[in-house]
């Protein structure tokens, strides 16, 4: 990518983190005025036409603001993203989930995925051993997306254990973020997913992810994953599945 300026960079930012927030054009009145710039509004506004002239910010022809390009939320994500840990707080709530989830011996892969669902305010899937499940699709629909993306992303999810496995075996760490076309995968243009491999305590491998508009919360998102994986990863997952062999057969079909 080009090269910008620390100006141009914390403009980019300011925009993408606006736009995430309200789902608006951004302006760079409404910039002077939200995110401290000791600046002018003239002077973004020059600022923010550089911006659309590299394609990290594109107008919108029904309106006077800017919105974030793929390649604008790429470089956020890549090099302006300020990594968000979760508070403790929130740890503590999605510990305490995920022993219910273990308490109340229900299906792991639909249980994290609509946990997962619930936090991101999005859609969300998780794919282990013998157990997979969506969750939050309802929430896309809810974010006004086109009708065509909207069938884009339940065809993906209907065949998420073929993508999943081929996001495995192309090597997806943890965590990535793929903006539109960039998923090796078919994906609509106009989300984003965030996913992770869960390397699981018995060596198998699993996936879980969130999908969503492009102005979701990035930083957060991946930090929820971050941490779920990690709770799955020290054996959480294979100390629900023994559970549940404990009590006379597992509702997963099998142990990781």
């Amino acid at each position: 990518m080009l090269n910008i300026s620390n100006r141009q960079a914390k403009i980019l930012a300011a925009i993408v983190k606006e736009y995430s927030r309200s789902g608006h054009p951004v302006g760079s009145e409404e910039l002077a005025e939200r995110s401290g710039f000791d600046i002018s509004s003239a002077t973004i506004r020059n600022e923010m036409k550089v911006l659309e002239d590299t394609g990290f910010i594109s107008q919108p022809h029904t309106s006077a603001g800017r919105v974030p390009t793929d390649r604008g939320y790429r470089f956020f994500v890549n090099k302006l993203m300020n990594h968000l840990e979760l508070r403790g707080a929130e740890q503590m709530r999605l510990r305490q989930e995920l022993v219910r989830i273990k308490k109340e011996y229900i299906e792991l892969g639909r249980s994290i995925s609509k946990l997962l669902a619930e936090q991101a305010e999005g859609a969300a899937f998780a794919m282990l051993p013998d157990s997979i499940g969506t969750s939050g699709l309802s929430k896309v629909v809810s974010a006004e997306l086109p009708s065509a993306t909207i069938q884009e992303i339940a065809d993906f999810m209907d065949e998420l254990e073929k993508h999943g496995h081929e996001l495995i075996q192309k090597g997806v760490g943890q965590v990535e973020t793929f903006i539109g076309r960039e998923a090796p995968v078919p994906f609509t243009s106009e989300c984003s997913l965030v996913i992770s491999r869960v390397n699981l305590p018995s060596g198998k491998q699993g996936l879980i992810g969130i999908v969503g508009p492009k102005r979701m919360q990035y930083a957060r998102n991946i930090s929820l994953l971050e941490y779920v994986s990690k709770l799955l990863s020290a054996g959480l997952g294979a100390y629900i599945i023994f559970n549940f062999s404990a009590i006379g057969g597992s509702a997963l079909g099998g142990q990781f």
